[in-house]
């Protein structure tokens, strides 16, 4: 039998945030089902279960900034104006004009893997946004298909609010990173260990304790290591592109 290993995620790369919701969604996958997963794993994931309750209670005391209710404000606005060019794209590739037509067909499939990234957290956003932009600013093709449809300055609005949100963040995890101190690093090291003693235990009990059960839990916390090292992967391009910007 082929031995299981789990996607490598350096998850003390990880911005506090990515790293709550991490443990946040493989908690909500295990939990169902964590009284057939076996003794070590289910202890394991009590204590991260724990451990990532204290570190939510700490950012939750982070999140009282004043910036916070703005950067709500901005979110919603972007992704309001993101809705809006996936409104005009679907109504194009709709549309009875071939030019239309096609621009649109062309730019829906630009846009296809994007598509739900309001769903994912804020911070998330503003990087797969930025990943969007520095795609489309480079593509000629892509910038003539935009004008074909309509909607070149609804992206460039939307890229004015996704820069503005991106600079709100940052201000804002500053003056958090004042305010929490040293706890904060404190808890956010053993969510991390946590996170990484759970896989640990999963990923053993899925190759000597093999089950349809655990099976599925590995293939559901993989998916999420695998879209979590794809972030720590983007986010290391934009430092070696920019060594000033400061997590």
């Amino acid at each position: 039998m082929q031995t299981k290993e789990f996607t490598t995620v350096y998850v003390r790369n990880l911005t506090i945030d990515d790293l709550y919701s991490l443990n946040k969604s493989t908690i909500g996958c295990a939990n169902p089902v964590k009284e057939s997963i076996g003794e070590m794993p289910r202890l394991t994931l009590a204590q991260l279960e724990t451990a990532n309750i204290a570190m939510g209670e700490q950012m939750n005391k982070a999140s009282k900034s004043v910036l916070t209710a703005q950067l709500v404000e901005l979110d919603i606005d972007s992704d309001d104006r993101f809705a809006e060019i996936k409104r005009n794209v679907v109504t194009a590739v709709k549309d009875r004009d071939a030019a239309k037509k096609t621009a649109g067909e062309s730019f829906q499939i630009f846009l296809n893997p994007y598509w739900d990234n309001n769903t994912k957290p804020m911070n998330t956003q503003i990087g797969v946004l930025n990943e969007l932009f520095g795609k489309y600013n480079a593509s000629s093709n892509l910038k003539v298909q935009a004008a074909t449809l309509g909607i070149s300055e609804m992206m460039t609005g939307l890229e004015t609010a996704n820069t503005a949100m991106g600079a709100l963040y940052q201000t804002r995890n500053e003056q958090g990173a004042a305010v929490e101190g040293p706890s904060a690093s404190s808890m956010r090291a053993a969510a991390a260990k946590s996170y990484e003693q759970f896989c640990t235990a999963v990923e053993q009990a899925v190759n000597f304790t093999s089950s349809e059960i655990l099976i599925t839990l590995f293939n559901e916390m993989d998916k999420l290591r695998k879209t979590y090292a794809s972030l720590t992967k983007r986010k290391d391009k934009e430092k070696d592109a920019n060594p000033a910007v400061v997590e």
